[in-house]
């Protein structure tokens, strides 16, 4: 008993470099586990002009760059991330520049918006 105690103790301060750089290695490896995509996620549009309605050219998708831990990604399908514009107040006559900005994701918890494109939607309006 006595011969296995000594030979764990001995060149201690050795053993506990290597266990130190052990975990520096281990938390190097498994730090960082987040995964970046690009989705093409449908655009909706919220609250339009009653007297207006969009143009033919409206486009019917955004791509957007997403970052996410890896346990998340099977959560991130289209259908659970969308663009949404609200055209409340931002329209004035027939032509509207509106801007997406994170904000205008909705997305899972957890997943953070890193661009968007286009990043200035060009809006047409028909009627009256």
């Amino acid at each position: 008993m006595t011969a296995i105690l000594r030979w764990l103790v001995a060149d201690w301060p050795l053993r506990l470099l290597g266990l130190g750089i052990a975990v520096m290695l281990w938390v190097f490896v498994h730090g960082d586990q987040t995964t970046q995509l690009t989705l093409s996620v449908p655009l909706e549009f919220r609250n339009p002009p009653r007297t207006l309605r969009l143009g033919r050219r409206t486009p019917a998708t955004v791509e957007v760059r997403l970052e996410a831990r890896r346990e998340l990604i099977p959560q991130l399908l289209p259908r659970s991330v969308r663009a949404v514009v609200d055209l409340a107040r931002k329209v004035s006559g027939r032509h509207a520049e509106i801007a997406l900005t994170p904000e205008s994701i909705l997305r899972p918890d957890g997943v953070t918006v890193l661009e968007i494109s286009p990043a200035t939607l060009a809006l047409d309006f028909e009627g009256n």
